[in-house]
């Protein structure tokens, strides 16, 4: 495998700060919404951070929506994944990791400069010391400032874990250095329209799914 492709894109780069400033203060109102599901439905708080690898495994805070019953990151097996079945994500909760929204709160992170729009996903240390281990330059992940989103965030759809561990992030890791290798400002929007793209499909399938309210007061069969 051909190492990363490490150009530096400065107009690009200096772009992606003011971009995520933008889009946190056009996504407030979406935030806002979160927050009541969130805070409502299984209480607070509703952000979550958990210090991971960035840039040269240089540790940062990432932040995501919290999306699992308080105390389930103590779970030392759950440090190495989490699947949607996992019985410790909230319902809410499950919605949001389909979707892919818990993943918003990290536009501050690129507004901090922690990460990029696009770039390999940030995982805790305990995955990233394991996957070392299992996958050939798994290390070589961390010569790229983590992003928002990436191919393999599109294109593999739910993580893996257990026996499905390394064969899920094999391809992740494929679809990563993909990006490493190529990375301009083009490839970029392309993803950031995919992951839009990819969350709005999602949501919509998941607003034909919901049971139809009952009338006058005929309940609804489970399906």
């Amino acid at each position: 495998m051909n190492p990363p492709d490490l150009r530096r894109l400065p107009v690009w780069d200096a772009l992606q700060r003011p971009i995520a400033a933008v889009a946190l203060v056009a996504l407030a109102p979406v935030f806002a919404i979160l927050w009541l599901a969130v805070v409502l439905t299984s209480g607070r708080p509703f952000l979550y951070g958990q210090v991971r690898p960035g840039l040269h495994g240089r540790p940062f805070k990432a932040w995501k929506i919290r999306t699992m019953r308080n105390g389930a990151d103590k779970d030392v097996n759950r440090q190495l994944g989490v699947t949607l079945r996992d019985p410790m994500v909230t319902p809410i909760g499950r919605i949001l990791r389909d979707v892919k929204l818990d993943e918003l709160p990290q536009l501050w992170n690129v507004l901090r400069g922690d990460m990029q729009l696009v770039g390999p996903r940030p995982i805790g240390f305990a995955l990233q010391q394991r996957l070392e281990r299992e996958i050939p330059g798994f290390h070589r992940r961390l010569a790229v400032k983590p992003g928002l989103t990436n191919l393999g965030q599109v294109c593999v759809v739910e993580n893996d874990a257990g026996d499905g561990l390394v064969r899920d992030w094999s391809r992740r890791f494929e679809a990563e250095m993909h990006h490493a290798r190529h990375r301009s400002a083009a490839y970029d929007l392309v993803m950031i329209a995919m992951t839009a793209l990819f969350a709005v499909k999602k949501a919509v399938r998941k607003l034909r799914k919901a049971p139809a309210a009952p009338a006058d007061g005929v309940p609804v069969a489970a399906t």
